[in-house]
């Protein structure tokens, strides 16, 4: 099988054989993993904040 035969038939494959999402399922998922994402990073942010800032006081103890 060469490379043209495989991109047509990946596209055939795409367009009649897949179920897709509606665009109002796809739009309130990507708003929930931008959500969960934007939470995670804040979490990450807050919790680096905390072990830094216990860090240098450590730190300046010596």
């Amino acid at each position: 099988m060469n490379f043209i035969q495989y991109i047509k038939d990946s596209f055939e494959e795409l367009s009649n054989h897949m179920t897709w999402i509606s665009k109002e399922e796809a739009q309130k998922s990507t708003v929930t993993v931008a959500v969960f994402t934007i939470l995670f990073a804040l979490a990450v942010a807050g919790i680096d904040y905390v072990f830094q800032t216990g860090l240098d006081n450590f730190f300046k103890l010596f």
